[in-house]
C-alpha cells in the first residue's frame, strides 16, 4: 500500500491481464471518530459483499484531511487515470467536492454521513430520487424528532411556562449551519424552548482545531450566563471529545445533548444519532447495488434505518430528572454513570 500526498492507493500492483472489473473511490472528509468508523465499516462490507481489492476491484481512498479544495484535486487526478465506477463521500466536503468534480459525468456518487444535503448543494430534495448521477443516506435524526426527545427530559428541570434556553456554540461547517437552521426554525413555532447561539469559523481538521476550540470558548464564556444547557453542533467541532471537554470544565451549565455517545460517557445527558456500523453496512450495499447496475438517480435520498441513543443515568440524577422507561428501553445498552 502507498500513501500519496494524503491519497492511498490499494490493490494497484496488479498486472493488465489481472485488471480489477471495478474501480471504487472512497473520499474521507476528515480523520474524525466518525468517519473512521464509517469507512472501516463500509470497505469491511464490500469485503463481506465479494469485492476483493486486488482481485475485482481497485480501491483508492482520498484523505482530505478538512479540505475541499485538496479533495477536488486528488479527485480530478484519480479520475484522470481511469473513470470509477462509482465514487462514495463520506461527509459534507468530501461529498461536495465530488459532486463539483464529477457534476457532469455520468460517474455515481453516493454520499453518507451528510446531515443536510440539501443546504450542502448535493440534492434539491430528501425523500425522493434525484434523477442525477448523486444518491445517498442523510446523517441526522429529524430537528424535530430530537427536541421533542431533549424536552421530555429538560423541560423537567423548569418552572412553569418559562422557556429552556439551549446554548448552541456552533462553526460555520456546512452540517453545523444547516442543523442550526433545522433547530431554530422549530424553535421559532414553540414556546417551551429557546436557542441561543454562537458563530464561529470552520477551520480546517486537524490543524484548525486548536484556533476552533480556543474562539468556542469564547462563545462558551458569552452564552454560560444565559443558558440553561448546552447542545452540542453537528460537524466536526461537535464530534471531538475536547469540545465537550471545554463545555463541562469552563461552564456549570449541563450538556443537554451531547453530539458522540463518547459525550455521554464524559457527562452529556443524552445522545441520538444514526448507528454508524449500520450506515457503513447500509452504503456498501447500496454501492454495490450501483456496481451492479441500478441508476442512482433511481435511489431516494433518506435517512438511514438504523439509530442509537445514549443516556447518562448520572447526570439525570443530578438534575433531578426522572429518565420515561420508554427512553431507557431504547437506549438498551447505552446507558451510562
Amino acid at each position: 500500500m502507498a500513501v500519496l500526498a494524503g491519497v492511498i492507493f490499494l490493490g494497484l500492483s496488479f498486472s493488465a491481464a489481472a485488471k480489477p472489473s471495478k474501480n471504487v473511490v472512497v473520499i474521507v472528509t476528515m480523520p474524525v471518530p466518525a468517519c473512521e468508523a464509517h469507512l472501516t465499516s463500509f470497505v469491511s462490507h464490500l469485503t463481506e459483499l465479494g469485492y476483493k481489492d486486488g482481485e475485482n476491484m481497485a480501491l483508492t481512498i482520498i484523505r482530505a484531511n478538512g479540505d475541499r479544495e485538496f479533495a477536488e484535486t486528488e479527485l480530478q487526478k484519480v479520475v484522470k487515470a481511469g473513470r470509477p465506477d462509482a465514487v462514495a463521500t463520506i461527509a459534507t466536503l468530501a461529498s461536495q467536492a465530488a459532486v463539483a468534480v464529477l457534476k457532469d459525468t455520468d460517474v455515481p456518487i453516493f454520499f453518507f454521513q451528510v446531515a443536510d444535503p440539501v443546504g450542502g448543494g448535493l440534492v434539491e430534495k430528501i425523500g425522493e430520487p434525484t434523477g442525477t448521477n448523486v444518491s445517498g443516506r442523510v446523517f441526522t435524526v429529524p430537528a424535530e424528532v430530537r427536541i421533542n426527545l431533549a424536552m421530555r427530559l429538560t423541560g423537567q428541570t423548569m418552572p412553569e411556562k418559562k422557556p429552556v434556553r439551549f446554548g448552541y456554540v456552533h462553526s460555520t461547517y456546512p452540517s453545523a449551519m444547516g442543523d442550526m437552521r433545522a433547530l431554530t426554525a422549530i424553535e421559532k413555532n414553540r414556546t417551551d424552548m429557546v436557542f441561543d447561539t454562537y458563530e464561529i469559523p470552520y477551520k480546517k481538521v486537524p490543524q484548525g482545531v486548536p484556533e476552533m476550540l480556543a474562539k468556542a470558548l469564547d462563545g462558551i464564556h458569552t452564552l454560560s450566563d444565559t443558558v440553561n444547557f448546552w447542545w452540542e453542533p453537528q460537524g466536526p467541532l461537535g464530534e471531538l471529545d475536547a469540545f465537550t471537554r471545554l463545555l463541562l470544565d469552563h461552564s456549570a451549565v449541563p450538556v443537554a445533548m451531547g453530539q458522540t455517545m463518547e459525550s455521554v460517557k464524559m457527562g452529556a445527558l443524552m445522545h441520538i444519532t444514526p448507528d454508524l456500523a449500520a450506515g457503513g453496512r447500509e452504503a456498501a450495499k447500496l454501492v454495490d447495488a450501483i456496481l451492479k447496475g441500478v441508476d442512482p438517480g433511481t435511489i431516494p435520498v433518506t435517512a438511514p434505518a438504523k439509530f442509537t441513543l445514549g443516556i447518562n443515568i448520572a447526570t439525570a440524577l443530578r438534575l433531578h430528572i426522572v429518565v420515561p422507561p420508554d427512553i431507557l428501553e431504547l437506549a438498551g445498552d447505552n446507558i451510562y454513570q
